[in-house]
């Protein structure tokens, strides 16, 4: 039986949404995943920066860092940037350092959420989510990287965050002494 072309876009986006429900509910969970092996190495490439000539090289990380995939029209991604930029005003001192990649098309929508909540680490180019999703296998917004120095890949976390949240500042402080 064949159905109408509304009917099967209708149960296309059906399906795709029962696809992406398992990564949006993982994100729900307060607590980052317990440390771990490698997950990998960070790609060696560079980036786009707003409001900068030059881009910014990623691969071989010198201190551990944080990487969070994001964009202006993700609510989870708006919400965690305020506490996202708490942990690094608190912990830059020790070394670390946060990235914030925007795969947002509109530039002036960064702009604009940066006049809304002033953030104080680089933000990077992303538009289309190319990279994000080809590169980085990004699925769901926001999704975090941790890495540690030499480019190793610790955890990913995909989801809003609580970056206040005295488990996740333990783990970040434990890659910041490893």
């Amino acid at each position: 039986m064949r159905f109408p072309s509304r009917n099967r876009c209708n149960r296309r986006a059906f399906c795709r949404l029962l696809l992406l429900l398992p990564a949006a509910l993982a994100g729900c969970d307060e607590a980052p995943p317990p440390p771990g092996p490698s997950l990998g190495r960070l790609p060696a490439l560079a980036m786009p920066m707003l409001d900068a000539p030059a881009a910014y090289p990623l691969g071989e990380a010198a201190t551990p860092c944080l990487i969070n995939f994001w964009a202006t029209w993700c609510p989870p991604c708006r919400a965690e940037m305020a506490s996202l930029n708490r942990l690094y005003r608190d912990l830059r001192g020790r070394g670390l350092q946060v990235l914030a990649v925007s795969i947002d098309r509109d530039l002036h929508l960064v702009r604009e959420f940066l006049l809304q909540t002033p953030l104080d680490f680089p933000i990077l180019l992303d538009p289309d989510g190319e990279l994000a999703s080809r590169v980085f296998r990004v699925a769901a917004y926001p999704t975090t990287w941790l890495v540690a120095p030499g480019g190793v890949v610790r955890d990913v976390w995909v989801g809003e965050r609580d970056w206040d949240a005295p488990a996740i500042r333990a783990r970040v402080a434990a890659l910041l002494e490893s």
